[in-house]
């Protein structure tokens, strides 16, 4: 989603992170019962959690997008499906699954704005959460034009480190830590955290070809993306490149594996200085679903 000033979130994850097994046992509990979370009680006790943590689960479901609690009952989105299905990656075992949560996220400007804000604006490779603190603030007042409460920030930054960043000696991180696997957020043996761009060559191409099918699909009358725009959040849309923490080499390198993949789909020219990835296809930009329904089952798109 673009970032607008008008449509923010922060803190509504009720400072807890997502957990290993929350999205796969609620999209198989609303298969089950699709009014599951219109009774928070019923939810407590199949799920095998407190109210908070209900009220939780029901917020990054919908950041991510797999459940959609607009219709009554609640149902799974075709993303849902397409992700965590029974043809998909229902028990959360593929590591490409954990990046494109992490894409989904950190893309969600509306839903998960201060997580939006640190991988598409905040650019310190080295920090303490103090600074993040102070510099999502800043940018609340200055670009959003909010006063939110200090402590609905720092729930945001404690948040996201939690979900991001294992810290030695933390006996819960095992609970809290899901996506520490991606080493995006690493703890600082000298004191703080780090988070640098890199070349990152265990990204998972299908994550980079979903994020960059999203932003085909956010604009879909353009026939081409920059390039630095795919590196750089420089407008209102999350940059693949920001999200995955890729520095310029690690883009252009995964940019050649996803050409060389697909053939005649994907060009890379430079035109009049301007670096752009071109969709070639006549039948239009990649479809985000179909790139996952791709992977994970194999079928040509």
């Amino acid at each position: 989603m673009k970032l607008r000033p008008d449509k923010s979130t922060f803190g509504r994850h009720e400072t807890f992170p997502l957990r290993f097994g929350w999205l796969p046992k609620s999209l198989l509990a609303l298969g089950d019962c699709p009014g599951l979370f219109e009774h928070p009680e019923d939810a407590m006790r199949r799920l095998g959690i407190g109210r908070n943590m209900v009220n939780a689960i029901h917020y990054w479901l919908r950041v991510c997008g797999l459940v959609s609690f607009e219709d009554k009952p609640a149902r799974i989105t075709d993303l849902g499906a397409a992700l965590l299905g029974p043809d998909a990656d229902p028990y959360l075992e593929d590591d490409a699954t954990l990046w494109i949560i992490h894409w989904l996220i950190a893309a969600n400007a509306e839903l998960a704005t201060g997580f939006f804000w640190f991988f598409n604006r905040f650019a310190l490779p080295r920090f303490t959460e103090a600074e993040a603190l102070s510099a999502l603030t800043d940018f609340a007042a200055a670009e959003l034009h909010l006063n939110r409460a200090a402590s609905t920030l720092k729930s945001d930054i404690s948040t996201l480190l939690r979900l991001y960043a294992a810290v030695p000696g933390r006996t819960d991180e095992h609970l809290d830590a899901l996506l520490a696997p991606l080493g995006l957020i690493e703890s600082d043996p000298e004191g703080g955290y780090r988070s640098p761009r890199a070349p990152r060559p265990f990204l998972p191409l299908v994550a980079l070809e979903f994020a960059i099918a999203q932003r085909f699909a956010a604009e879909p009358d353009q026939p081409a993306l920059s390039v630095r725009g795919l590196l750089y959040a420089e407008g209102d849309w999350a940059a693949p490149g920001a999200v995955f923490r890729l520095n310029e080499d690690g883009l252009m390198r995964h940019l050649d594996e996803l050409l060389a993949a697909y053939p005649g789909r994907y060009e890379l020219r430079d035109t009049a200085g301007l670096h752009q990835l071109y969709w070639l296809d006549q039948r239009g930009p990649p479809e985000p679903l179909k790139v996952l329904e791709h992977y994970y089952t194999g079928e040509l798109n």
